[in-house]
């Protein structure tokens, strides 16, 4: 198991993919609250002149919590696509290239070889999305007044990041399933925005992995949704993996 996990981390850094992510949450990180303090007060003045500047303050509405929850938002619609389109490839692309094969005549076992994606994948995701979350919090209060609890962010960072490692999940088994790796991160997109809107609209989030993401952008800590969502998801993953070990296994394989 060391071995693959190395193996995935080197490709993981090579290919610079994750300095991609990092580098775009952070940009996202620190923009978010700029807009709201700078850009578009100055956006409102302009279009607004006569407006006083109380009245362009109740129109934005900016506040450490605004900051904080607009860049959360941000992470799952816009940070979503960056991710899912930036490694959609971490299997797909090896099956279509033909080099999966390779550790396996080296004596690799699948469900090692899965797991360390996962592992490797997931668990960075989580740390640049906890990293870039704590980054949004400590500018925006520098820029407005603290009114969030810290605690309450950390907690909202790591349910988000574990809602990562699911969107990861995603990715192996329809890159599995599919051998493209575009049609994987768009089959993913669809899956992630069609559960987390089913969820809104029926009011179900508490039994969809949706949940972790509606739990931390609301900053709500209910303990028997929150235990739902995650032991939903925990059996949500551990099926997609189910089913990429049995779709690779069957699977022809040709060294080229």
């Amino acid at each position: 198991m060391i071995k693959e996990l190395k193996k995935e981390w080197l490709f993981a850094i090579r290919n610079g993919r994750l300095f991609i992510l990092l580098m775009s949450f952070l940009f996202l990180a620190i923009l978010t609250p700029i807009m709201l303090k700078v850009i578009l007060p100055e956006i409102l003045k302009w279009q607004f002149p006569s407006f006083s500047p109380e009245d362009l303050s109740m129109m934005i509405n900016a506040s450490h919590l605004t900051s904080v929850q607009g860049f959360m938002s941000d992470v799952f619609e816009l940070g979503l696509i960056i991710i899912v389109f930036s490694l959609c490839g971490i299997l797909a692309q090896e099956l279509r290239d033909n080099t999966f094969v390779l550790p396996l005549v080296s004596g690799n076992k699948f469900a090692h070889m899965i797991a360390a994606k996962l592992s490797v994948f997931g668990f960075t995701l989580m740390i640049i999305v906890l990293l870039t979350i704590l980054i949004n919090y400590a500018y925006s209060g520098v820029l407005f007044e603290f009114d969030v609890a810290f605690t309450d962010v950390l907690a909202s960072g790591i349910l988000l990041g574990f809602y990562m490692v699911y969107i990861i999940a995603n990715l192996i088994m329809w890159g599995a399933l599919l051998k493209r790796t575009l049609p994987a991160g768009f089959i993913t997109l669809v899956v992630a925005y069609l559960i987390h809107a089913l969820g809104s609209l029926f009011d179900i989030h508490r039994f969809l992995p949706s949940g972790l993401i509606h739990s931390s952008s609301q900053f709500q800590f209910e303990w028997l949704p929150i235990l739902s969502s995650v032991g939903i998801t925990l059996v949500v993953i551990a099926a997609m993996m189910m089913i990429t070990h049995t779709t690779l296994k069957k699977m022809e394989y040709n060294i080229r």
